[in-house]
């Protein structure tokens, strides 16, 4: 397998502000005694990544962690969520409010709020409405056309 090595670190950050970010890979690491849930997002935008991790040993995170999947995937407080069930995350888009830290000249991404779940299954219904009426805009325009010769 090759690697392409990236030494210029030329990632760009998830841009500040309201972002829709789907979570595209859930995971808990390490295998053998789990210590963290780790969540790879990607802005449905602009394609920018970010991780967010949720360490198991701090309750401030735990608690985070909570409110995440109570939006995520609707669980209630008391609920128990098995870490083998991780991958019910993935696809999954959240509209999060991300804020941007400077740390010796870096950039750093971080979701300062996660505010809902977006609905995409609503939004390609949306979108599949606006192609059929074009294609039924276009259909009409043709008909006229073709009536004119």
């Amino acid at each position: 397998m090759m690697i392409t090595l990236n030494l210029k670190g030329v990632l760009k950050p998830v841009q500040a502000g309201l972002r829709d970010l789907e979570i595209t890979k859930a995971e808990v690491v390490p295998s053998g005694m789990p210590s963290e849930l780790k969540l790879y997002m990607k802005d449905v935008e602009d394609g920018a990544t970010l991780i967010n991790s949720y360490k198991f040993n701090n309750s401030t995170s735990v608690w985070l962690m909570g409110l995440m999947l109570n939006i995520a995937l609707g669980l209630e407080d008391g609920d128990n969520f098995d870490t083998k069930d991780v991958n019910k995350l993935e696809g999954i888009v959240l509209r999060c409010e991300v804020a941007h830290t400077q740390v010796d000249d870096k950039t750093y991404a971080n979701i300062k709020k996660i505010v809902e779940k977006v609905d995409t299954d609503a939004k390609m219904t949306k979108l599949a409405e606006d192609v059929a009426t074009t294609l039924y805009s276009r259909s009409d325009l043709e008909t006229e056309d073709e009536d004119l010769d």
